[in-house]
């Protein structure tokens, strides 16, 4: 079979993220009400790790999957490519097809600039002239479409029970209140308590711009209290700055409840008395583009919270032993390339791992 040309390659890969921003695009579509928006948080919760886009594209391919009887469950649990899958003695089972995500093709973009601020693009190859100072940028140069499995599509070693968070009612997660409170504070805004909910206008919390400062109702349980503070936080985290300051209040109140619903659904605690309005009135109507911006920030803002929490929280969907499995197998790759360089005489920098990992978007 004839190798395809570089172009065809790129061609082939355009055609797959065109084809994948159409399941998008049809998924965003799909939006319309408040329950359609929280069962979005429930599958963003699910797989908190992945970014907004891909939470979208694993569920429509998940549920395709579920419908055709390729899978036994409507939702998806541990998601992984082949050979992570691979690395963690498991094999993905003949006639399983794999759901593609968007992955980013990330490079260095290189810059000389001299003492009088002239600064000019440095090509592979190029290299600073006297008196220049080179400069480097990690970018992203576009995306590309990689492919990964849900555990139910694969077989072999069993995998650990994830963790499942148990909390009492009324109670947080031990030490989820003070990460987040730690977290509002670097953002250099003061956290307080107020006696009840007639200091704020009747509202469980409030954060102040001009004096950067976010106050509580202290007349709460603790598990409304961090809740709470968990919905000032993805204020703080979303819209202190322009131009997020400008945007319509009735979205900034949902983007912040929103991140307030995923990370209280990934500690456990229970989210029952959440409420969405109606998507049309909070998306306006541009209502695609409105939607698809306050799921990235939604997803940033909750990966944020969540990658402070030092709670047991849900694992996401990385299935456990990830990281430890992928070490090891490219630390063999080293060792094995190591070695042939070695028995053939040759010297200089080891081999690449053949096996690759994508970093998701």
């Amino acid at each position: 079979m004839q190798k395809p040309t570089r172009e065809q390659y790129r061609e082939r890969v355009a055609a797959k993220v065109a084809a994948a921003q159409e399941v998008l695009a049809a998924e965003v579509a799909s939006l319309v009400t408040g329950d359609d928006w929280r069962r979005f948080l429930d599958f963003q919760a699910m797989l908190h790790d992945y970014s907004a886009n891909n939470v979208m594209l694993i569920f429509a391919q998940h549920a395709r999957a579920y419908e055709e009887g390729r899978v036994p469950e409507p939702a998806p649990t541990y998601i992984a490519g082949f050979e992570t899958w691979r690395a963690l003695g498991r094999t993905v089972e003949r006639g399983q097809h794999g759901y593609a995500v968007l992955a980013p093709m990330r490079g260095t973009r290189r810059q000389a600039s001299d003492a009088d601020g002239n600064v000019r693009a440095l090509g592979r190859g190029d290299r600073p002239k006297v008196g220049e100072t080179e400069t480097r940028r990690a970018v992203i140069r576009g995306f590309t479409v990689a492919t990964v499995f849900d555990a139910s599509q694969t077989s072999g070693k069993s995998l650990p029970d994830p963790p499942r968070p148990r909390i009492l009612a009324g109670e947080a997660p031990r030490g989820l209140g003070a990460a987040v409170k730690a977290l509002i504070e670097s953002k250099g805004f003061s956290v307080d308590t107020v006696a009840d909910a007639s200091y704020l206008q009747g509202a469980n919390g409030q954060t102040n711009w001009s004096n950067h400062g976010v106050l509580i109702r202290a007349d709460m349980d603790d598990a409304a209290m961090v809740k709470t503070l968990i919905h000032e936080a993805a204020h703080v985290l979303l819209h202190q700055t322009l131009p997020a300051r400008d945007l319509p209040r009735a979205l900034k109140e949902v983007e912040a409840e929103s991140v307030a619903y995923v990370v209280a659904s990934v500690h456990g605690m229970p989210t029952d008395e959440y409420s969405f309005p109606y998507v049309a009135g909070w998306a306006g109507e541009d209502a695609d583009k409105a939607i698809r911006g306050t799921q990235a920030r939604v997803n940033a803002a909750a990966q944020t919270v969540i990658a402070a929490s030092p709670a047991e929280h849900t694992a996401g969907a990385k299935p456990p032993g990830t990281d430890l499995a992928i070490a090891q197998v490219r630390r063999l790759e080293r060792e094995a390339a190591t070695a042939q360089l070695d028995s053939s005489g040759l010297r200089g920098e080891a081999l690449a791992p053949s096996d690759s990992w994508p970093d998701l978007a």
